[in-house]
């Protein structure tokens, strides 16, 4: 996840600004603020603020693998899962608010500013600097409209929590990389939507992984590719995956009824191009293959060739679940970057020592936790 300079989000100029901005990209249906079924009281009551760093060190963590925030979002990936069992991305029976139509020409509008702001010529392999300008353009411009689209102006006053989760989303600007800390900040700023502002209802709640995050998805790659994201915190060929977690988690919740496609088929080219744009979980195999090709998957991705000889997609979510609870949930390094305000809150009492070396807390907390998805 990254670390924003102390400025990086405080501004976020103000509608009529953006609206200025020749640059702005303008929303290509107008879809007028219709509030979702779903009860506004709560967020009208609450004064949000600036989220602010408050995982600085041992304590800070080990209180939040205790708090009400760590069990929130557990349980809202949870959610999550359980709401795409045997729903591919491109379902018809699904319900999609407005607001997540909005999201996805944001994501559509961020994916064509990358064309707009072509890739730097520099030596190094990774990071292309094109990147920072890029993310600037958002900070400055895209942002503040996207949001004021998205918003219907009873919540417009949330946007001072919400804009820091959008700028996290994509990657850290002075590593010019990603991680799956950064696609945590995805699920975050959904989680702070549907459970705090409530402006989505739960049972629309698929339409956020196979429409919000599929397009969040196809502007990553976008970003990954022509800017050449580092990898960040990777395990190298020992890990999941270089930069995701959550779409496999979620992939493999959309397979878990499937008997057609089995979790040898990733090895089926004919699948996988049939299916990528179906399920996330084959998009992602897809892409790995893509752009590792020089080098057979067993070598490049040995923990997904393993995943492969498994015949349960339901036992492959339930270990992928563990896997993001152990691997991004419990480890300091990558949740040290999320930031807490009323929305998501630090509950704990934060203090100014410095980390401590042990990793008992990191390795044992909540790990017992069993998760099964629900028999559809």
């Amino acid at each position: 996840m990254s670390d924003h300079p102390k400025d990086s989000v405080e501004k976020v100029p103000d509608s009529t600004t953006a609206v200025q901005d020749p640059h702005v990209f303008q929303f290509a249906t107008a879809v007028p603020h219709t509030t979702d079924p779903v009860s506004t009281s709560a967020s009208h009551a609450e004064n949000f603020i600036r989220p602010i760093k408050a995982i600085n060190n041992q304590s800070d963590f080990e209180g939040f693998l205790k708090s009400t925030s760590y069990t929130e979002i557990l349980d809202f990936v949870k959610d999550c899962c359980e709401s795409v069992v045997d729903v591919p991305n491109n379902s018809t029976t699904i319900p999609i608010p407005p607001c997540i139509e909005i999201f996805k020409q944001f994501m559509n509008d961020l994916y064509e500013l990358v064309n707009e702001i072509p890739p730097m010529k520099q030596p190094m392999r990774f990071g292309n600097k094109s990147f920072r300008v890029w993310h600037t353009k958002l900070q400055e411009t895209l942002l503040p409209n996207f949001l004021d689209h998205f918003l219907p102006i009873e919540h417009q006053s949330a946007k001072i929590e919400l804009q820091s989760y959008i700028l996290d989303m994509f990657g850290n600007t002075t590593r010019i990389d990603y991680g799956t800390g950064h696609e945590l900040n995805f699920l975050i700023f959904f989680y702070c939507v549907i459970n705090k502002v409530k402006l989505i209802s739960k049972e629309c709640l698929s339409s956020v992984i196979t429409h919000a995050f599929v397009s969040y998805i196809r502007t990553m790659r976008k970003l990954q590719i022509d800017y050449l994201l580092e990898p960040a915190g990777s395990h190298g060929v020992w890990g999941l995956d270089d930069y995701h977690c959550l779409l496999f988690l979620f992939g493999s919740a959309q397979l878990s009824k499937q008997h057609e496609i089995k979790p040898s088929s990733i090895h089926q080219k004919d699948i996988l191009d049939e299916y990528s744009n179906e399920y996330l979980y084959l998009e992602g195999i897809q892409f790995i293959k893509k752009i590792k090709s020089s080098a057979p998957f067993a070598e490049t991705s040995p923990m997904l060739n393993d995943i492969s000889h498994m015949n349960d997609w339901g036992r492959i979510c339930s270990g992928l679940m563990r896997l993001f609870q152990g691997e991004v949930m419990n480890k300091f390094p990558v949740i040290q970057h999320l930031l807490f305000g009323n929305m998501l809150k630090c509950t704990w009492k934060t203090d100014d020592h410095h980390l401590t070396t042990t990793t008992t807390t990191e390795k044992k907390a909540h790990l017992n936790s069993n998760f099964d998805l629900k028999k559809h």
